[in-house]
């Protein structure tokens, strides 16, 4: 499985869990069918906006309605306690300390460092100092050179030190989660996520579906949290 269908597959898995604790509850088969209708409303708007009478001079939202999940609501702090879950579950946690280390690591393997003790004069203390000793490529270098003279083993050197750095940078590739985890932020939070308006919501119920609903907060609290942790 590659990165993106993890990606996916989390993703996907969220919203379901989402939707799972919303209320009013729906059915994720039916909330799939809520978007397909949708989706067809909004291409026949797309189609005809500009010469359906019905259309002109009305707002997406007074033509077609809101979107699906604009009519189901999820506390905040439900939603990103749920979220949050996945980001961990799935490593997308900010491995910013890894990556660094890292670069620190390719960085002193060009340019390497060491302590040095420095003699005091004239009565002075001695003092710590530094020194550079030669870089990855020249130990690899020197290395090499004690089996084969030639400038073939410069050669070698080299490509071997490439390779080096070459995992280096395939390591910080693959710790680098910021992309994925900001692609699940904007898949998620600003996708099909459940509203947390809740006067929104029991708005958009009376206005476009002609109900009206009450929404027990303390219920959905229940449902996630169990009991024992509301006590």
């Amino acid at each position: 499985m590659y990165r993106n269908d993890v990606l996916c597959k989390a993703i996907d898995d969220c919203i379901k869990e989402l939707y799972s604790f919303v209320q009013p509850s729906i059915e994720w088969d039916e909330f799939i069918k809520q978007n397909k209708i949708y989706s067809e409303r909004y291409k026949k708007w797309e189609n005809e906006k500009d010469s359906n009478p019905e259309y002109k001079n009305k707002s997406i939202t007074e033509c077609i309605g809101p979107r699906p999940y604009e009519f189901y609501y999820l506390p905040k702090e439900i939603m990103k306690d749920i979220c949050d879950s996945y980001v961990h579950a799935y490593k997308m946690d900010n491995q910013q300390e890894l990556l660094d280390t890292i670069e620190i690591l390719k960085n002193y393997c060009k340019e390497p460092i060491v302590d040095k003790w420095i003699e005091g004069e004239n009565g002075d203390r001695g003092h710590r100092g530094y020194e550079h000793p030669d870089n990855l490529e020249k130990e690899i270098q020197k290395l090499i050179q004690e089996y084969d003279s030639s400038d073939v083993s410069k050669e070698i050197s080299k490509k071997c030190c490439d390779k080096f750095f070459e995992f280096l940078d395939m390591a910080g590739n693959f710790y680098n989660w910021n992309r994925d985890l900001n692609s699940f932020n904007v898949s998620v939070y600003l996708g099909p996520s459940p509203n947390s308006n809740k006067e929104a919501v029991i708005e958009n119920w009376k206005k476009y579906r002609k109900q009206d609903i009450e929404i027990n907060e303390e219920q959905i609290k229940k449902d996630y949290y169990g009991d024992d942790e509301l006590d």
